[in-house]
């Protein structure tokens, strides 16, 4: 069974974002709360998909230009149940396939996009590397 652990930087991040909205924050705790307990959809979260029945709905997809370059980062994007917008936040999460392992990496604005060269996600990657997991072949 696959497992989800936070670093204490992405709870940080999540934490900050109480102060600016809150609503949005909560959605992400309570999504990764959700997903900590549910390791039914752990074990298929590596499929990319859109999950619109769950609480709160989300996408998943792999993050395509850290991936060419052997990391296993994929990018969760949290739809408001009520209002049907995505919010303007992506979750990263590092994937340790050895260990069947979650991480939880950064919470960064959706206006960041895919820049790899972005401050916010050099320090992802950073974490990506203290959690141990590899850089995959590619």
């Amino acid at each position: 069974m696959a497992d989800l652990i936070p670093t204490d930087e992405a709870y940080a991040e999540i934490d900050a974002l109480y102060e600016v909205d809150e609503d949005a924050a909560a959605m992400f705790d309570l999504l990764l709360e959700t997903l900590a307990d549910d390791p039914s959809m752990l074990d298929r979260l590596f499929r990319p998909a859109n999950h619109y029945q769950y609480t709160p709905p989300f996408e998943i997809k792999r993050f395509g230009e850290l991936q060419a370059q052997g990391k296993n980062v994929y990018i969760i994007k949290v739809r408001h149940p009520t209002q049907g917008h995505l919010l303007p936040y992506r979750l990263l999460l590092g994937y340790h396939a050895q260990m069947d392992t979650y991480y939880t990496l950064t919470l960064i604005e959706r206006e960041i996009d895919y820049d790899v060269h972005d401050p916010t996600i050099v320090a992802a990657l950073e974490r990506y590397d203290r959690c141990g997991i590899p850089t995959y072949p590619h």
